[in-house]
């Protein structure tokens, strides 16, 4: 495995995805990776992870911070839906999912922003979850 960022994404969209409290407003299809504003709401965007290379560990392991944003879209109608979405993710990400293929040496808890969406003519309501993990994986 030559870095197991995409791993950890789909992971995190696969606990999102099966969480109850998420999908009560979440349509799983709408829990995907990418990187542009969605056309389905609410939806969750899981943005490409940054890398940084942390170096060797013993064993012929190799470490790795890795930095996430995912992005709740919603539509601003004065419902609570995207304050319930938000919720929801931030207590399925409290703890570190449990990976297959490769280790979770730290994992830092999520943090959560709020913003209009840049474009004034529409009522979006956009959250950034900001996650943060150090990864270990065998190189092969």
């Amino acid at each position: 495995m030559m870095d197991p960022s995409l791993s950890l994404q789909t992971l995190i969209g696969d606990l999102l995805a099966a969480d109850p409290r998420i999908a009560a407003h979440v349509d799983p299809v709408n829990i995907r990776a990418g990187s542009i504003r969605p056309d389905n709401l609410p939806a969750i965007v899981l943005a490409p992870a940054r890398v940084s290379i942390l170096g060797h560990a013993s064993g012929g392991y190799v470490v790795a911070e890795v930095r996430m944003m995912l992005h709740l879209w919603a539509v601003e109608d004065g419902s609570t839906v995207a304050q319930a979405v938000a919720g929801a993710a931030m207590l399925a990400l409290m703890d570190a999912p449990r990976p297959d293929g490769f280790a979770i040496d730290d994992w830092q808890r999520p943090e959560l922003v709020w913003m209009r969406d840049p474009a004034p003519e529409r009522t979006y309501t956009h959250g950034t979850i900001a996650l943060r993990a150090v990864l270990r994986w065998r190189a092969e």
